[in-house]
This record gives C-alpha cells, structure tokens and sequence, in this order.
C-alpha cells in the first residue's frame, strides 16, 4: 500500500518518486504517516548518496520553496 500526502496542489508525495532541485536529486524511499525517509544523490556527475529522514511538511516546503521538478521515470541509484 502506497501512502501519499499532498503537495501544495500539485502532485503528491509518493515512495519512488525522484525530484530534481539545483542543487541535488531527492529520490522518496519511503513515507510514514509524519515523516519521510528519502536519499538525496548530490548532482554534478557525484555518486554520493545521502539518507535522511525528516518530516513531510518540511519536505514539501522545501520542495516548494527549490521549485523542485518531478522526474518523470525510475530512480537513477
């Protein structure tokens, strides 16, 4: 079962999902009723990968406020 939260109006969050900000890539591993477990792969050609956990709504402002993108295809890691 895939949990899902809405994003300001847009598309929701979802498990699987990858975002593209300027600074680095957020790829969704798993969403929890209030917070989010996601990696982010730094950009500029780095295979670094970081884990983070935090909580859904600073994910969607931060989001929001990087104008993230949402990739279209599976995760690149």
């Amino acid at each position: 079962m895939q949990m899902k939260v809405q994003y300001h109006g847009k598309r929701p969050l979802a498990t699987g999902q990858v975002w593209k900000t300027r600074a680095a890539d957020i790829e969704i591993v798993a969403l929890g009723k209030r917070l989010i477990h996601y990696r982010i792969t730094k950009q500029l050609g780095r295979k670094a990968v970081s884990a983070q956990i935090s909580g859904i709504e600073a994910m969607e402002n931060y989001l929001h406020a990087n104008a993230a993108q949402l990739v279209e295809g599976d995760s690149t890691n």
